[in-house]
């Protein structure tokens, strides 16, 4: 255990290292969260709206189906930019967010059909979760369900950058992903705990520094300045956590595609140096 949580700070060393260098490639998470946030927000005053006035009934759920789909395009495209833009950098040495727009937006139908496949999962799961709760079954299908969303959630993150990356339609996308996740399961594995782990204690623990500063600056700034203070640094934690688990995944999908392309494994190859640390092939 305390080997991947090591793996995986070398990664989030390594991808932190990239901002460093290429500013761009974080942009996309800071969109992803500003647009998504704008869209529920809006989304939801205008269901609540309709419900009041028009008293819609089971048509309610319909706009629930729409916001769960428009949040799941929303957070898809700016993955897809992000994968984008590390693809770029290690291909050119310069991620270039004109280029990424242009690959992304090609995609846009093919990300839009992975959005709606991935809505009716979310809401399809949701369902058998909440059956098995009232048959007493819960814990047993839990454990089950929550393997398959995360399968599916990295089979999401693989399908993204063979969208955007290679240009593929969604069912060449869904056998790119699968063909990888079969290949690699256990560095794919491996890597999923390693950057996981560290990803999550990281955004616990910035979370609680930016609710102490916004609380101990209380008396300084006053209310609002604070709240306002205590906002903006979680919204930087929860875009560095986007950023990070996008692009470990990118550099997974590329150090796979690099294989393919060469047949050579191990040590002769030349992976992404972030994901060379988490699957120790440097």
């Amino acid at each position: 255990m305390f080997e991947n949580i090591f793996k995986g700070f070398l990664f989030i060393k390594e991808s932190f290292s990239l901002i460093i260098k290429d500013a761009d490639v974080i942009k996309p998470s800071f969109y992803s969260i500003f647009v998504g946030m704008f869209f529920t927000i809006f989304s939801i005053v205008i269901m609540l709206f309709i419900e009041s006035n028009l008293h819609l009934g089971n048509l309610f759920y319909i706009f629930a189906f729409l916001v769960f789909l428009g949040n799941y395009l929303i957070s898809y495209f700016f993955s897809g930019m992000t994968a984008f833009l590390v693809y770029d950098y290690f291909k050119d040495g310069d991620a270039t967010m004109s280029e990424a727009w242009a690959a992304t937006k090609k995609n846009v139908l093919t990300i839009f059909y992975l959005a709606i496949i991935s809505s009716i999962v979310n809401i399809i799961t949701g369902i058998i979760r909440g059956s098995a709760r009232r048959y007493s079954a819960g814990g047993f299908f839990a454990m089950i369900l929550g393997f398959f969303e995360r399968a599916w959630t990295v089979a999401t993150y693989f399908m993204i950058s063979a969208i955007v990356i290679e240009d593929r339609d969604l069912k060449g996308a869904l056998e790119r992903a699968t063909q990888i996740i079969r290949k690699n399961l256990l560095p794919i594995g491996v890597g999923e705990i390693a950057v996981e782990l560290v990803t999550v204690l990281l955004s616990v623990i910035g979370i609680t520094i930016a609710i102490f500063i916004g609380v101990s600056s209380l008396n300084v700034t006053g209310p609002v300045l604070a709240l306002l203070m205590t906002a903006i640094l979680i919204l930087i934690v929860i875009a560095l956590s986007l950023y990070v688990t996008t692009a470990y995944h990118t550099c997974l999908f590329l150090w796979a595609r690099s294989i393919e392309s060469t047949g050579i494994r191990g040590s002769a190859m030349s992976p992404p140096a972030p994901i060379a640390n988490v699957l120790g092939l440097n």
